[in-house]
């Protein structure tokens, strides 16, 4: 069993990584698990996300589908290329991520930026999706400590995230404060400090975002594209978030004209993982609703 031992708050514990796959794409490596048989569903994290936020949710959901996550570039343990980390970047490279792993059409789901990742995906390879979710997604309404991220002297400023703001962050981010668990805290202050991943997160932020709120370019095209997506999409958004307004939820839900919208009460921003029985609920409903079309249209 493949370990990998790192130093945390004052002692050594340990990552198991008996699960973990890698795929080489365009010469660098993503890191990503696997399991359960069926239709594939696709589980894209947000900033500074890693894999195993989605672990509770792939427990359920591996009874019923092929489930994987994966680690983006410049997160977890995914490589970290000295490239700008622009959102066609993360795109392009989940789709060719995606067309390594599977010849049929998907269903794709993406929190935080995740979200806004996998709806560049639809606009630009609609191909191979064939229903989306959103959970907690960023749109247009960004809150003031993402935007002032998007200053350009920060990167040379913080060379490392010190455990009390990883603390800090976990508590904004949960609504719930039982689920922030020793594991949790670990695995969220070691991977944003794996080398690269700071360049990556500020190269995302300065690339997408400006102290006004998303880029005026990257928000008209979605403005345009948002109105033009058909296929069935599931929004999902906690009414406790702190982090991306629910306003966010609620706008895209009027632009795409064939979803619908759910509010997970007393949930915070890492909905998959606070509130991953509802999700997984909803998700398989979902999915359902997409095989009985499938068998209406048999002869």
């Amino acid at each position: 069993m493949p370990e990998n031992v790192i130093k945390y708050a004052r002692k050594k514990v340990k990552i198991s990584l008996k699960d973990d796959k890698y795929l080489t794409i365009n010469h660098y490596s993503i890191r990503y698990r696997e399991a359960g048989k069926g239709p594939l569903i696709v589980l894209v994290h947000g900033v500074a996300g890693y894999v195993e936020e989605w672990e509770p949710a792939m427990a359920i959901l591996k009874e019923k589908f092929r489930v994987i996550a994966l680690d983006l570039p410049g997160h977890g343990l995914s490589d970290k290329p000295e490239v700008p980390y622009t959102l066609d970047f993360l795109t392009d490279s989940l789709c060719e991520f995606i067309t390594t792993i599977s010849t049929e059409k998907i269903i794709l789901a993406g929190h935080s930026l995740g979200g806004a990742v996998c709806l560049n995906m639809v606009f630009k390879f609609p191909h191979l999706v064939e229903r989306l979710v959103l959970l907690n997604s960023v749109f247009s309404k960004l809150p003031l400590s993402i935007r002032l991220g998007s200053f350009k002297f920060l990167p040379g400023l913080i060379r490392k995230v010190p455990l009390f703001v990883v603390k800090t962050a976990a508590r904004r981010t949960f609504c719930n404060h039982s689920m922030i668990t020793d594991n949790l805290l670990r695995d969220a202050y070691h991977y944003i400090n794996e080398p690269g991943s700071l360049r990556a997160m500020f190269s995302i932020i300065l690339s997408s975002i400006s102290l006004s709120g998303l880029k005026k370019t990257l928000l008209n095209t979605f403005l345009m594209e948002l109105s033009r997506v058909e296929l069935p999409t599931l929004i999902l958004h906690g009414d406790k978030d702190r982090i991306v307004p629910n306003e966010n939820s609620k706008q895209l839900h009027q632009y795409i004209r064939n979803s619908e919208c759910i509010c997970f009460k007393n949930c915070g921003h890492s909905l998959q993982s606070e509130c991953y029985r509802q999700f997984c609920e909803q998700l398989i409903r979902f999915a359902q609703e997409n095989a009985d079309m499938r068998k209406e249209a048999r002869p």
